[in-house]
């Protein structure tokens, strides 16, 4: 029995019926024969040319049938079942789909390659790809939350299911994450099997896809942790490339802060020189695209001109998710007199506005508006909290009822009869989806999961409480921007709230003796924190955090004078971020992840690797691991000199002016307050903003409206293109000409 025949009798082995005696194989004059029990019937299959050719396929009482290699009868009927598979999947996808249509058109970029490619040119893409044998082809799938990476795989799966008829590209078995932590990658694909009802099972994939019938699409990946990092994920991983490796495509997909093709290669040992790896980063619509999509979507046009500034290139919005919410009928009004500090607390207070009016009478009778708001938003976050306790991204339908008398006013009396109306809707709030799974629920997106997460830790810390979730679970990169857009609205409506967690977090770390991950998460949270907390403490303060060790943080915006001591992070995100303000003293750092815009200070300590790259909508990565390389480049942004870097100021009142337009251009709000009526005047209070505020103006990268939504309205602006200001590239005549404006009006002074 040569290789090729062994081979085929261990593959076959796994389509055999349970309780028989598998598959018996043997040479015969006809070629090599394999019998086995399939469904019931007992097979015979002749394998010409020593495997490598024709198969005839006997059954007892029925006709011979002929297949035109070993991958058509894996394909057939009796085996794989892929016409029928194609079939379910394209009924499925078609009804997920239309709930969402008419769809934005989401496109990516392949590394090395400058045109876009939509889910179409991706299947071609990887159709055209030429593969050595005994080879695996990996196509990694990158972008920030929200930018539609498990819409393209839905997409993708779809057209190759709706062509398989006439095209036989590889059908697509979207794998998805179905909690915070994994298990088995196993049991992941045998709910995606489930979940199309197919015959063929989690064992039977990697020989589906070792002979390329099927492509094997992880989505959500770096969502795949366990208590101890993500060894257990990638060593799965690796485990199953070497089980596929033949004529297969891998696709990854997850967040591009996690992922890189430097750290794919790295982490995926097995990979050999003949096996190729494609990265694709998903770029979000252009502002034009983005316009006419919410034209078409019911927006007028005063409404797009209103609104416009959302839409800028690099903007949060240009997103699908959040283009999704934004075309919602009464949005653009919302928007037009929120003054909201981000663009997902806006949507979320919308949303949870008009979830407050769905109620009914008879609950309306008895909580007011407010209490009726304050109960959606609290039972939201007890939701988010029980998911995450359960390391799981679903909650059952009877355990959502029981947290309705959690969510409840503590002071108030409700009576059986509205708590029995709130239990009977718990599964209809707007926030929440039908899982795949009957019977449960998740969050409609994982950015709304994350939101309420966020708010639920704030307030556990701030109670002095870290909750079971907290100690256990590794919270992503999504989540932490999440967090620091929500720390950022509390500090706006809420400030005592935004201190009390600050101020127990810290002693939380300062005191945390446990060795699960409490202590390592609060030191994250702390840092991302960080320059919020600085509006809302006492002037002069100065913070001191360490030592504690942290997996993974994210820093935007201006933090405040600060000392860092003896803190160690494995990764930290500082796209657009200055630093310059802060004391490392004993720190280590493993990945620094920047962009043109991040400024650090003397004392930021060199790091193992930087990633470079741009802060929205992904672009080009460079990672940097070479030291002399990294000094070079951190020099270049403040780390060499106090004074040295791309905004280097001519006298004391141009820093100052420079000092002014960086925070500005770093601030998390829309909307930036600029008038003393409001509650929050930091921009008011420096007395070089109104020089600063005149020289945007008269370039063209202001826009001021007065904003509220009933009685007296406050003035604010919105700063244009502030990514572009803050990277002052030489190319760019517009902001070279607002710098050359600022320099000389800080020499005329």
């Amino acid at each position: 029995m040569n290789d090729i025949c062994s081979r085929i009798l261990d593959e076959i082995m796994l389509f055999a019926d349970l309780g028989t005696d598998g598959a018996q194989g043997k040479q015969t004059a006809e070629g090599f024969e394999v019998r086995l029990f399939r469904n019931g019937d007992e097979l015979a299959l002749v394998f010409a040319d020593h495997g490598a050719g024709k198969v005839v396929e006997r059954c007892r009482g029925g006709k011979p049938r002929t297949h035109a290699s070993y991958r058509a009868l894996l394909a057939s009927e009796r085996f794989g079942d892929l016409r029928a598979w194609a079939a379910t999947q394209a009924k499925l996808l078609r009804e997920t789909m239309a709930e969402i249509e008419p769809s934005i058109r989401v496109e990516g970029t392949v590394a090395g390659r400058d045109d876009r490619l939509a889910a179409d040119g991706l299947d071609e893409f990887l159709w055209s790809t030429d593969l050595d044998e005994d080879a695996v082809q990996v196509m990694l799938i990158d972008g920030p939350a929200g930018i539609g990476k498990t819409k393209f795989i839905e997409s993708l799966a779809l057209a190759r299911a709706v062509s398989y008829g006439r095209r036989r590209h590889p059908l697509v078995l979207h794998v998805q994450s179905r909690g915070r932590v994994l298990s088995y990658l196993q049991d992941l694909i045998a709910f995606s099997l489930q979940s199309l009802r197919l015959s063929v099972t989690f064992d039977q994939v990697p020989i589906l896809a070792r002979h390329g019938l099927v492509t094997l699409a992880i989505d959500g990946f770096d969502e795949l942790g366990d208590p101890n990092g993500y060894e257990l994920a990638w060593g799965q991983l690796n485990e199953m490339i070497k089980e596929i490796r033949g004529a297969a495509t891998l696709i990854l997909a997850g967040r591009e802060t996690f992922f890189g093709l430097d750290r794919l290669k790295s982490a995926l040992r097995v990979l050999r020189e003949r096996d190729i790896v494609h990265g694709l980063t998903l770029q979000p619509p252009t502002p034009v695209v983005a316009q006419r999509w919410l034209r078409g979507r019911g927006w007028s046009k005063d409404d797009v001109e209103l609104t416009g500034e959302l839409l800028d290139e690099d903007s949060y919005a240009l997103r699908p998710f959040f283009l999704a919410r934004l075309a919602e009928v009464g949005t653009a009004e919302a928007m037009r007199k929120s003054s909201g500090t981000g663009l997902l607390s806006t949507l979320i207070d919308m949303m949870v506005e008009r979830e407050s009016g769905k109620f009914g009478d008879a609950v309306d009778s008895v909580l007011s508006h407010e209490e009726r708001c304050q109960y959606a938003y609290r039972f939201l976050c007890e939701a988010a909290q029980y998911m995450a306790d359960d390391q799981t991204d679903i909650i059952g339908e009877t355990a959502l009822t029981w947290l309705v008398d959690m969510a409840l006013p503590e002071d108030r009396e409700v009576g059986p009869e509205v708590v029995g109306l709130l239990r009977n809707r718990a599964g209809a709030m707007a926030f929440l989806a039908n899982d795949a799974l009957p019977g449960y629920r998740r969050f409609a997106h994982s950015q709304l999961l994350n939101y309420f997460l966020a708010a639920a830790v704030v307030d556990s810390a701030s109670n002095e409480v870290v909750p079971k979730f907290v100690r256990r679970n590794i919270f992503s990169a999504d989540f932490l921007s999440v967090f620091v857009e929500v720390i950022h609205h509390m500090a706006e409506v809420d400030p005592g709230r935004v201190g009390r967690f600050f101020k127990a977090a810290q002693s939380w770390v300062r005191d945390y003796r446990s060795i699960d991950r409490g202590g390592r998460n609060l030191g994250a949270w702390i840092l991302a924190a960080l320059p919020t907390v600085a509006d809302v403490a006492s002037a002069g303060r100065v913070f001191r955090i360490g030592p504690v060790e942290v997996d993974e943080t994210t820093i935007r915006g201006t933090p405040p004078h600060a000392v860092l001591q003896g803190v160690f992070v494995n990764q930290i995100d500082i796209r657009g971020a200055d630093l310059r303000e802060l004391v490392f003293d004993e720190c280590v750092l493993g990945t620094a992840i920047v962009d043109t815009a991040t400024r650090v200070p003397p004392t930021f300590p060199v790091p193992d690797r930087i990633r470079v790259q741009m802060y929205a909508g992904g672009g080009p990565h460079d990672e940097i691991r070479e030291p002399h390389r990294i000094k070079e480049w951190l020099s270049g942004r403040g780390n060499g000199q106090p004074n040295q870097g791309t905004d280097v100021a001519r006298n004391e009142r141009h820093a100052a002016m420079l000092r002014v337009l960086g925070r500005a251009c770093r601030s998390p709000s829309f909307w930036i307050p600029d008038s003393s009526e409001t509650n929050v005047d930091k921009f008011v209070n420096e007395p070089l903003w109104p020089n600063v505020r005149e020289l945007l103006d008269k370039h063209g990268f202001i826009r001021e409206e007065r904003r509220g939504v009933s009685g007296r309205k406050n003035r604010f602006v919105h700063i244009k293109q502030p990514l572009r200001i803050l990277e002052n590239d030489p190319a760019n005549e517009e902001v070279g000409r607002l710098y050359d404006a600022l320099a000389a009006a800080a020499e005329q002074e």
